[in-house]
């Protein structure tokens, strides 16, 4: 499936692409894993690698109101399987691909940094993400 202008979506909501701050969005793409390697008499490399390839995505958002900060958790929220473990279900474009793919990802500890407040309101800076597939 083409390009259809956005990155990230939770469960079936679309992340929106102007919370996310310019260039901070970046996929590792079926990142593979070594289970076991070696070299023979000759020096020869062997591999076994793992079939089950993962993904890391990671991203920052802009700096965000209060409410802002809100609505971008209720996103994250409609993808949200278990609360407990972060699991949320995420469909993200894979460059390497060149195509969408859905799998289940954890986040990891999201730390959340007061700019100013005003009022009743708060500005946060950059919040960043980490996703990391199951």
């Amino acid at each position: 499936m083409a390009y259809n202008g956005y990155l990230l979506a939770f469960g079936s909501v679309v992340l929106p692409n102007a919370y996310l701050t310019q260039g901070s969005y970046s996929v590792t793409p079926s990142q593979r894993t070594e289970l076991a390697a070696y070299r023979d008499n000759s020096n020869n490399l062997h591999r076994t690698t793992s079939s089950n390839h993962k993904t890391k995505i990671t991203f920052s958002t802009k700096p965000l109101r209060l409410s802002e900060k809100i609505a971008l958790q209720n996103v994250i929220a409609s993808g949200m399987v278990n609360n407990t473990e972060r699991k949320v279900q995420v469909t993200y474009y894979n460059d390497e691909t060149n195509s969408y793919y859905t799998g289940y990802f954890y986040i990891t500890d999201v730390t959340y940094t007061v700019l100013d407040t005003f009022g009743n309101d708060i500005i946060y800076n950059p919040i960043s993400y980490t996703l990391i597939e199951y």
